[in-house]
């Protein structure tokens, strides 16, 4: 995504996400309130009743999520570092975790709050676009516009949502998010001029979050172990989640942030990643139940179930993450991970249907398959190529 009609920075020079340390900062500070965002959904996740709430945590997030990568595509694309964008961003920051905060009470309450909450968000989205079709040269004037007013009528119909009854609340948000994902997509990928310095810059933040969301396991261990001691700590748990994380962080690492972005793809690629990180996510939290168990007890049925469904969702995620990037070929490292999922998902139904298989053995099958994975990717990705923008968008 191209720097707009020569659009310039607070100095009067030219301005790019890479070009401008303070974008970094700026980018890192706001990054910072979704750690904090995915500590308290994480946290009420793990203690939410009814189970089905989960359901309603996943998409509260989700919401969340597709307000992070809006802002970080109208940061990447117009490169606004003034301070009208800073105190847009602090609005932002505050009002998510009031979000996170509510999400959990809403589960079996009252979401106005939350429509009215979301609704404030999507306001400053749209304002921030306006400004940038404000700022923008022609050829990107008439994008920004577009996705300001699209934004703004979106926040509309959830200010108009907050005050109606629960279902009807419900029912209009879901169609008011439905249609602002699909039109912002169809926009997104409906624009070529990306430059690959900005193509590059978008690839390390949607590859930051998925590292914020790495790290949120390890908040999940530093909870799950704040109150115990050595002699009360299931380690073969314990060890069993750094060897996850660490399996998961290199299958994503070595291979998805280098692999380029086929920019026909880029809303499905920026989906996926949002399937995959909740995936994480939730891998992280049924991970973390373990660690106070002892390791001859058997695994409980939900969280066998869990493990395995959270865990089967990222490799299929990934599998089609990899295929919207230019790394080719792309069928080798995608079946690899469909295969990888199908034994994720044999194994945990094994294990939960064998009432016999305790922890000391369902824990090392999940980590055997994982590990396996991770090498088999890397060797697969040598042989591999990135090709050029050219042809991957021909």
């Amino acid at each position: 995504m191209g720097a707009p009609g020569g659009q310039v920075n607070d100095d009067g020079g030219p301005s790019s996400p890479t070009s401008d340390p303070v974008s970094r900062w700026i980018e890192l500070f706001y990054d910072l309130i979704f750690v904090a965002a995915l500590l308290i959904f994480s946290v009420a996740v793990g203690h939410v009743h009814p189970s089905s709430g989960i359901i309603w945590l996943v998409l509260v997030f989700a919401a969340l999520w597709w307000v992070w990568f809006t802002t970080t595509l109208c940061a990447n694309r117009f490169h606004m570092v003034d301070l009208r964008h800073r105190l847009l961003l602090l609005f932002q920051m505050l009002v998510i975790v009031l979000m996170a905060m509510e999400a959990r009470v809403s589960v079996v309450g009252d979401s106005a709050y939350l429509a009215a909450e979301y609704g404030f968000l999507l306001l400053t989205v749209g304002f921030m676009y306006f400004r940038a079709a404000r700022r923008s040269g022609s050829s990107d004037r008439g994008y920004a516009m577009r996705l300001a007013i699209l934004n703004a009528v979106t926040a509309a119909c959830f200010f108009v949502a907050a005050p109606i009854p629960e279902i009807g609340r419900l029912i209009l948000s879901a169609v008011a998010v439905v249609l602002l994902v699909i039109a912002s997509i169809a926009m997104l990928q409906r624009t070529d001029d990306f430059s690959g310095i900005d193509e590059e810059h978008l690839l390390e933040r949607m590859g930051a979050f998925t590292l914020i969301v790495c790290g949120e396991a390890f908040v999940e261990i530093a909870i799950s172990v704040s109150d115990a001691t050595i002699d009360t700590v299931n380690i073969a748990a314990l060890v069993f989640e750094f060897i996850l994380v660490f399996a998961l962080f290199t299958s994503y690492f070595d291979d998805i942030p280098a692999a380029g972005l086929n920019r026909r793809r880029s809303g499905q690629w920026a989906l996926l990643h949002l399937v995959t990180q909740i995936g994480i996510a939730g891998t992280a939290v049924a991970a973390s139940k373990l660690i106070n168990l002892k390791i001859s007890h058997r695994l409980p049925d939900f969280e066998i179930l869990w493990l395995t469904a959270t865990l089967a969702i990222v490799y299929l995620a990934l599998a089609g993450v990899g295929v919207c990037t230019r790394r080719r070929p792309a069928g080798p490292l995608a079946v690899t991970r469909v295969i990888t999922a199908v034994g994720v998902a044999v194994a945990g139904l094994a294990i939960w249907r064998i009432s016999s298989i305790q922890m000391a053995e369902a824990l090392p099958i999940f980590a055997v398959i994982v590990v396996i994975h991770a090498f088999v990717v890397v060797g697969l990705r040598a042989q591999t190529r990135v090709i050029d923008v050219t042809r991957a968008v021909s």
